[in-house]
């Protein structure tokens, strides 16, 4: 006769990917706070994903939701392994992206983002940064968004402000971006309509520009600088814009020095995901030499 059958083992029992894929749908269940919003962001249907998770409480013989109103809510025990999914989860986006870009094409595009008028500067030097890096491509990402180094939205990341200090970013201050008032030529300022900024963007350039408003009347505000700078040029109206921008143009002329409470900092920033790409190393330095150049231009000197 033949030897009976093993009892499976509990490692036996529950293979490595579908572990991951019952916390996966747990994470998404806990993040969600309901089966419809988690299968719809799985991919999965409703259906599949209440019976993973049934299974899943039965597997490890606790509960971890609770029914509330129109949707579920983790229990104690729930809770406190939410959290060490959604480190799963992170850790599980870190190696992706990490592999993602070890397998990179050399002459894959490096995707730089900066804000809009930093990025009016980079188009300003686009083929510079690109026979820096031996003639890769460069794609420029304008938005005031903050992505994902670390995820692998983009390989390098232009800030205003101070760089994320987490485990594996490179930061370094690279310069100063200064602004000042400008107004065209033939139009009086004393008269012009006012332009200020919206006040999610920047209170200290709001600030600065109704201090010199002394009372007058705002006629518009325009978040974006670079927009700022072209309803100058187009309206006739006054407002802050960025130096390198506006003392670039002869139909313009500036009102004050630029006030050093309304320039920011520029850092650039990086992630060991992107440089391990040699691609990537030569982009940065070609752009820390870019702005070492520039950097009257940028902070509103001859």
């Amino acid at each position: 006769m033949g030897e009976p059958a093993a009892t499976p083992s509990r490692r036996d029992a529950q293979s490595p990917a579908s572990l991951w894929g019952d916390i996966e749908i747990f994470h998404a269940i806990a993040s969600s706070g309901g089966l419809a919003l988690a299968a719809a962001a799985l991919g999965l249907s409703e259906t599949t994903v209440a019976r993973r998770l049934k299974a899943f409480e039965a597997r490890l013989g606790l509960p971890l939701f609770r029914r509330g109103a129109n949707r579920l809510i983790p229990t104690g025990i729930g809770l406190s392994l939410a959290a060490d999914a959604a480190a799963a989860a992170e850790a599980v986006a870190h190696f992706e992206a990490r592999a993602t870009s070890a397998r990179a094409r050399d002459d894959a595009p490096v995707r730089v983002t900066a804000t809009t008028s930093i990025s009016l500067f980079l188009t300003q030097h686009a083929t510079r940064l690109s026979a820096g890096a031996g003639g890769v491509e460069i794609v420029i990402l304008s938005t005031r968004e903050r992505l994902d180094l670390a995820q692998g939205e983009a390989e390098i990341a232009i800030r205003m402000r101070r760089p994320p200090e987490g485990a594996g970013y490179f930061g370094q201050k690279v310069g100063r971006l200064a602004q000042a008032f400008y107004v065209r030529r033939e139009v009086d300022p004393t008269t012009a309509p006012i332009i200020s900024v919206s006040r999610d963007v920047s209170s200290r350039i709001e600030q600065h520009i109704l201090a010199w408003a002394a009372g007058r009347p705002i006629a518009a505000r325009v978040g974006d600088s670079a927009a700022r700078y072209e309803s100058i040029r187009s309206s006739g109206a006054v407002s802050m814009a960025p130096c390198f921008l506006a003392d670039a143009d002869a139909a313009l002329i500036r009102l004050e020095e630029p006030p050093e409470a309304t320039a920011d900092e520029i850092f650039l920033v990086s992630h060991e995901t992107g440089r391990q790409r040699p691609a990537v190393l030569a982009v940065l330095e070609t752009l820390r030499k870019l702005f070492r150049e520039h950097r009257g231009r940028l902070e509103g000197r001859p």
